[in-house]
């Protein structure tokens, strides 16, 4: 049985920037595409099972790098998706062997015939995610600061230094350096300068 039946859809196959592959119902890969072959099974080869089995792959990969992400990910896929009858989309996470984490959505679409319900094939698209999760986390930290400042903030009538979230405290400076990305120079106001140093009023008189 021939899924992909023309020269132009070969090619939009092999030519796409996500890795393709195609799974039978027993986990094996029947086909990939170039970006597939450069990119995860090369990964996946270099510490992983050769194993041609996808889900084996996913699981040797994650007891080699101690990563839970892809043994969950092919337990999901082991027990909920076969027979394929619908789109299934998850967000797995990958460490590499320089240690570099990186994110992929992987979309598994069952490739049906004719008027079937279910398939004995399917496409499993692989798309790196990596700058969005990052672009995600530095969100996260910006909003987890920006909800630090938020309310009332138990400050000492005398000394002026702030409490936090652990009872310990803080003078200003500190404070806001630990939880936003201020840095602080230090100067003299005119009010503290008259009381301080009040021979020297008289130049801030000069001034204004």
């Amino acid at each position: 049985m021939r899924y992909i039946t023309s020269d132009l859809e070969s090619l939009s196959f092999q030519s796409t920037s996500h890795q393709l592959i195609i799974v039978d119902h027993h986990w094996m890969i029947r086909s990939c595409n170039r970006a597939w072959q450069d990119g995860l099974h090369k990964l996946f080869l270099h510490t992983a099972s050769r194993d041609n089995h996808y889900l084996h792959l996913m699981e040797a990969w994650a007891a080699q790098q101690k990563n839970l992400y892809p043994a969950k990910f092919a337990q999901y896929l082991r027990h909920h998706v076969v027979p394929f009858n619908k789109t299934h989309t998850y967000d797995i996470s990958i460490t590499t062997p320089h240690n570099e984490e990186k994110w992929f959505r992987v979309e598994l679409t069952p490739l049906q015939e004719g008027l079937a319900l279910e398939s004995h094939l399917a496409l499993v698209a692989h798309t790196d995610i990596t700058e969005q999760k990052k672009t995600e986390l530095q969100l996260r930290q910006a909003l987890t600061e920006a909800r630090t400042l938020y309310g009332l903030l138990p400050i000492c009538a005398v000394c002026k230094h702030i409490k936090d979230d652990s009872d310990e405290w803080n003078t200003v400076e500190h404070y806001l350096e630990k939880h936003t990305s201020a840095e602080f120079t230090h100067d003299i106001c005119p009010k503290c300068i008259r009381r301080l140093y009040p021979k020297y009023s008289n130049i801030l008189d000069k001034r204004n």
